[in-house]
């Protein structure tokens, strides 16, 4: 008699103890979502133009509320940026840092046109924006920075950033590239841990 009193307590438990261990896998496994041109962390895959790209950090721009991403990219010793804007359409730019002593014509802060390795540029907008960076250690809400992005010919796009670091802020920065179909990259997730830091 006690053996089919014990033996309903026996399997009660061991179902009990089974459901338990399912819902502390649930909370522990990672949730993969999806990755969007809006999502993407450090250590995410962007494949690009054959390559594979490494997230290294994510950078949000804001301009009095208007936002945009520009992520950091990395492979090997090569470095891009993916810019990514949602005004009225989405536009998507591959960017690469080149020397600002390649600029023609840069006369005062951001002129209406400028030349760069023999293509011409006109400004489409300027302005200032507060800029956070999601993967730094230190130095993650970093000054603003005041930026004139430009259009050429094709889809060439070049960017001129000047950083608010002092009173002598030094040369702009300047990014060369094109604007891109936004479904171009293709998006894979990763592990959310730098692979060159």
């Amino acid at each position: 008699m006690a053996v089919w009193f014990l033996l309903p307590l026996l399997l009660l438990a061991a179902v009990a103890l089974l459901l338990l261990r399912r819902s502390r896998l649930r909370r522990q496994a990672p949730k993969l979502l999806g990755r969007t041109l809006f999502n993407l962390t450090t250590g995410d895959i962007v494949q690009h133009d054959g390559r594979d790209w490494v997230v290294e950090d994510r950078l949000l721009y804001d301009d009095d509320g208007f936002q945009w991403l520009e992520y950091l990219l990395r492979d090997g010793t090569d470095g891009r940026w993916l810019s990514v804007c949602e005004d009225d359409w989405l536009e998507v730019s591959w960017l690469e840092d080149a020397p600002a002593a390649e600029l023609e014509g840069l006369t005062d802060d951001f002129p209406e046109h400028l030349r760069c390795r023999g293509q011409l540029y006109h400004r489409k907008e300027t302005g200032r924006a507060s800029v956070s960076a999601a993967a730094r250690v230190m130095n993650r809400r970093l000054t603003g920075c005041r930026y004139g992005d430009y259009e050429g010919a094709e889809g060439r796009v070049l960017s001129l950033e000047r950083w608010e670091e002092g009173d002598d802020p030094g040369p702009p920065e300047l990014s060369l590239g094109r604007r891109i179909d936004p479904a171009a990259p293709l998006l894979l997730p990763g592990d959310g841990r730098s692979v060159y830091r």
